[in-house]
């Protein structure tokens, strides 16, 4: 994929902000912060950075492959354009960024699919609730959606499906985690609420000795495909379950990505509890989570807010899960730092 550019009509560079006051910089924030999710979502859903993959084109063009209004969409390129999400060049040309790049449906580290679910009515409407949330203590989701928000994506196969596409994509995410760990020590791993499998099936992909089983809710584990054929599949079992009520037995190893932090404690609680009966004595639990630092950065900060709109959890410090882990009978013994998250290792404790 390459970035064509005559010598005559190179894109323009987005202009540098000056230094302002603090009233401007949260200015910056709010705008255009709002329309820029928006946008980018737009964009995505649109394909557009899949119509200049292979060379620049005018607005015209991609008007017409896009099926959307020529006119609206020069304006709305334009507004890309301030953000660094394409170039235009001086015959009205519109070429590919760094940026634009990640949203191509076929890029390495592509996004595409967080972009179409992050600017979604049904993840975008609750956040209007922030302030009530902020009030009451209790999830904007429900506020709007008058249900929990996994019972909702349960009865939404649309937005499921948007849903769980974003959590298998990231696949330099998932290599971290992959690359981090050893996890050619153990026999079987139950990937618990794992989704379509994607990280299940980099784990078996690398470590071609270790046995997995897939779990999660039978809407979920439909879409598993990525561990039902290739080259894991004959090492991969997948069922449908609830790990509020029974989590399969007998592994060496428990796995968990980003599930902790969709919960309150007393319903986390609950799952590793669940965890603790199943798991063998010499067994190894491992969380892929944020982990909280007092002074925390946007992004996990952010992230801890929207768990608190959708779903009532919560983003945890170090001590927080490791007190957490206690109370279900684990000892936290390591924590291990990758590319956006942390690796949690625990023991389970010998029971009285």
């Amino acid at each position: 994929m390459t970035t064509e550019q005559s010598p005559s009509a190179q894109p323009a560079q987005p202009a540098q902000p000056a230094n302002t006051s603090p009233s401007m910089e949260v200015m910056r924030l709010l705008w255009p912060g709002a329309l820029a999710v928006q946008a980018i979502h737009a964009a995505a859903r649109l394909g557009l950075a899949d119509l200049v993959a292979q060379g620049p084109k005018t607005a015209a063009e991609m008007a017409q492959a896009s099926g959307t209004n020529a006119p609206s969409l020069a304006r709305f390129l334009r507004a890309l354009t301030s953000l660094g999400i394409f170039a235009a060049d001086s015959v009205g040309r519109y070429h590919q960024t760094p940026r634009s790049a990640t949203l191509q449906s076929d890029h390495p580290e592509s996004i595409r699919r967080w972009a179409m679910m992050l600017g979604a009515r049904f993840l975008w409407e609750p956040l209007i609730e922030l302030e009530e949330t902020v009030r009451t203590g209790l999830a904007g989701f429900e506020q709007v959606y008058h249900r929990r928000f996994f019972e909702y994506l349960a009865e939404s196969p649309e937005d499921a499906a948007l849903f769980n596409a974003a959590m298998s994509s990231l696949p330099a995410y998932l290599a971290s985690i992959v690359e981090a760990y050893d996890f050619s020590r153990f026999e079987r791993i139950v990937d618990v609420g794992g989704g379509h499998g994607a990280l299940l099936r980099a784990i078996l992909s690398a470590n071609p000795r270790v046995r997995g089983l897939l779990m999660d809710l039978p809407g979920v584990v439909a879409g598993a495909d990525a561990v039902r054929s290739g080259p894991v599949a004959d090492r991969c079992e997948v069922v449908s379950g609830d790990f509020f009520e029974t989590i399969p037995a007998g592994a060496d190893a428990y796995l968990l990505k980003g599930v902790i932090h969709d919960w309150n404690d007393e319903a986390a609680l609950k799952i590793l509890k669940n965890c603790r009966h199943a798991i063998r004595p010499d067994g190894t639990l491992l969380l892929v989570e944020t982990v909280l630092a007092e002074s925390s950065d946007p992004a996990s900060a952010m992230m801890d807010l929207l768990m608190m709109v959708l779903t009532g959890g919560r983003e945890r410090t170090e001590e927080e899960l490791r007190s957490l882990l206690h109370t279900a009978g684990f000892s936290l013994t390591r924590v291990i730092g990758t590319t956006g998250a942390s690796i949690l290792e625990g023991q389970p404790n010998v029971m009285g």
